[in-house]
This record gives C-alpha cells, structure tokens and sequence, in this order.
C-alpha cells in the first residue's frame, strides 16, 4: 500500500494518540513506543489511569473513560483530526470500552495484549467472592463504602481497599469490562488492529472469535500475534502499530 499524499493522515501529522496503560502500570511502559510516534509528527497523550498503582483504582470505569474523553479534546484542541487510541493490556480493554460507550469520535482502536477479562468464566471464579461481596454491599445501599476487594492481574492476586461500586465497574462480568460485550455495543465504523504479544498470550487460545471477528467490518481491520511476552509487547509491537496508523484516512 502506498501511504504517500494527504490522503493518509501522517503526512499531515494530523494524527493524536492516547497510550493507555496496564494494570498496576504506569504510563512509562510505553515510553519507546511513545516517542517513536512523537518522532513521526504524532501528538501523544500518556495519562495516568486509575488502575496504576499510584492511583489504586480511585474513580470506577467510567470516570475511567471521562479521562480518555479529556485527553481526545486536549488533542483535538490541540489540531488533531484522527484520533487512535492505544491501549496495553487493561489499557487494550479501555480502548475497546471506550470505542462501545466513550462520548468522542475515534478514528482507530490499537489493542495491544489486551488483558482483563472478568467474562471468561476461570477469571471472574476466582474473584467470585469479592464479586459476592461487592454486589451484596450495592444491594444493601452500601456501595459507595470502601472495603478490600481481590484483583487479578495476569495471574497474580492483591487486596486492594476500594468502594464496593468502584470494585464492581471493573469486575462485573456483563459489565463495561467484558470486551466482547463491548464490542456488541459498537456502532461507529472504527477499525482495529488486535495485537497478541504470542502464542503464550493470554487470549491466544480465543482466536479470532473472542473479539476480533465480532468487531464491525472494517478493510482497516487486523490481527497480528506477535513472537514476544505480554510486557514487552508494545516495545515489539511498535513497527506494526506505526505502519498501520500511516494507513488511516486523513481526518477532516
């Protein structure tokens, strides 16, 4: 594919990134893929989201979400008209929630190892009594209580002191979470590029059908598996996810 001419929005670095990051990460993870998209003209935005470990999950999902919202019109004010967000990880599901119930137009969807995934049955058992307890606490008018809740991250567990409503924004199963739900309530005709970090990733063994094939059609639309682990992903996912935003339509 030639990427040359105003028809492809780098070459009017028109282009405004939001990397958001994983869980009990931060936003330094994507400090090469950050500046490799600075150096192509990009305008990039790498806000700190509530389920890094500075911030421990202080607002619920979709406050989570109004903090993309701020940072898309930060960028738009700033002059951008095709706005990608890049997501790792739980920051991946983020992109794909905000694509299903985000307030601003996007223009592109990069989910990078997307991870968290309180639908499938195996993860959200293993929390199920946190789950139990959350949702017993909304129902008996105490969901704005904190209490410690168990979160999963990529295997590993922690008790973290949060409200029963915060807890279960992020861990409810048919929730904001759940990314195929997610990508049922599509509507926008936004393309996709679906990165596994391997054939060890996580979600390896879904294929195709978990979201991506689920995804509204789009010729944009790719699936890519990697030949590296989870966190370093979007170090080696960099040179795809470049060539694939040189390929979007210039904004208007």
């Amino acid at each position: 594919m030639n990427f040359s001419g105003s028809l492809y929005a780098s070459t009017e670095n028109k282009v405004g990134v939001v990397l958001i990051h994983g869980k009990w990460g931060s936003p330094s993870q994507f400090n090469s893929l950050g500046t490799s998209m600075r150096n192509k003209g990009y305008r990039v935005l790498t806000p700190l989201m509530p389920w890094s470990k500075v911030r421990g999950y202080d607002v619920d999902y979709s406050a989570a979400l109004e903090i993309i919202t701020s940072n898309i019109q930060e960028l738009q004010k700033s002059g951008s008209t095709v706005i990608v967000l890049a997501g790792h990880s739980k920051g991946a599901n983020a992109a794909i929630a905000y694509a299903a119930y985000g307030r601003e137009k996007i223009n592109g969807v990069i989910a990078i190892a997307p991870g968290h995934t309180p639908d499938r049955l195996r993860y959200h058992q293993s929390i199920q009594s946190s789950l139990n307890k959350a949702k017993g606490m909304i129902d008996s008018g105490s969901g704005d209580k904190q209490a410690l809740f168990t979160h999963r991250n990529n295997g590993r567990f922690a008790d973290i002191n949060m409200t029963a409503a915060t807890y279960f924004s992020y861990y409810d199963p048919d929730g904001m979470a759940s990314m195929p739900l997610s990508t049922s309530k599509i509507t926008q005709r936004v393309p996709l590029i679906w990165i596994l970090a391997g054939t060890t990733d996580v979600l390896y063994d879904k294929g195709r059908d978990y979201v991506f094939e689920k995804w509204p059609q789009h010729p944009l639309n790719r699936y890519h598996v990697l030949n590296s682990n989870h966190m370093e992903a979007p170090v080696d996912a960099q040179d795809e996810v470049l060539r694939w935003i040189d390929a979007l339509p210039a904004g208007n």
